[in-house]
């Protein structure tokens, strides 16, 4: 009788400490790039914050979130276990380094120009991925692109923090050109007052990735199961589809 108790006992206590962890809050460092996640009127906001609320609101957990320079959020998700990143795109340099918990967005980066930069810059009438190597190109730091834009041969990259400071830049003329992904680069651009004509769109630059919400390879896997089954849950209501519709009609 007493080793049945200790067996029930076990298995309650188990189910507790399993119920807690779900229903515990996960910590996501994100950076500042609209749509993706940014920052709006004071409060978190984009695609992925819409998504991962959808996630709680589906049996997942509550998602606390904090803006942080993209380099440095991915040195803090390895060094705080349970907690996650956004917007993090799968690649293969960092496969093996990472839990790849829930896919979010497809993500395509492309090349920009300013029509009428502030200080005049000598651009390529048609900019293709051969021509803009030479260029000074501004991206991301910690942008999962740059390895593979560097060993392309583009020669001189210029690492920022921010989305919109690479806007600026742009439209300064203290860049050529910037790499970033496809609707972040228009949002940015509308961000520091310039119309969506006076950005030039350029070649396209790598393959299709996919964002995901990732984490460090000791995240949790109860968690992890958990969230996926919230996110599957998402999917089939159609919610995900119709946050997408709101923020890249």
């Amino acid at each position: 009788m007493k080793q049945i108790l200790s067996i029930i006992t076990t298995i309650l206590v188990s189910s507790l400490m399993v119920s807690s962890l779900f229903a515990s809050e996960v910590l996501v460092y994100r950076n500042e790039s609209m749509p993706w996640c940014g920052t709006v009127g004071g409060k978190d906001a984009g695609i992925t914050i819409d998504i991962l609320n959808a996630v709680t609101s589906n049996g997942g957990p509550k998602f606390k979130f904090k803006s942080v320079p993209w380099h440095r959020a991915q040195t803090f998700v390895q060094q705080n276990k349970g907690t996650c990143i956004i917007p993090f795109t799968r690649t293969a340099t960092r496969e093996k380094n990472h839990t790849w918990i829930i896919k979010l967005v497809p993500n395509q980066v492309r090349l920009t120009t300013a029509r009428n930069p502030i200080i005049k810059v000598s651009i390529p009438p048609r900019l293709t991925l051969d021509n803009a190597k030479p260029l000074t190109i501004g991206i991301i730091r910690g942008s999962a692109l740059i390895p593979h834009m560097k060993a392309s041969g583009f020669v001189k990259l210029y690492e920022v923090g921010t989305a919109e400071h690479l806007a600026k830049m742009l439209k300064a003329g203290h860049i050529q050109a910037m790499a970033e992904s496809k609707g972040v680069d228009n949002y940015v651009w509308n961000q520091i007052g310039e119309k969506d004509d006076e950005l030039i769109v350029g070649p396209n630059v790598g393959e299709i990735k996919y964002i995901y919400l990732a984490a460090a390879l000791n995240f949790p896997p109860e968690l992890t199961e958990n969230i996926r089954n919230a996110m599957s849950k998402v999917r089939e209501s159609g919610v995900l589809e119709a946050i997408l519709n709101k923020w890249l009609r």
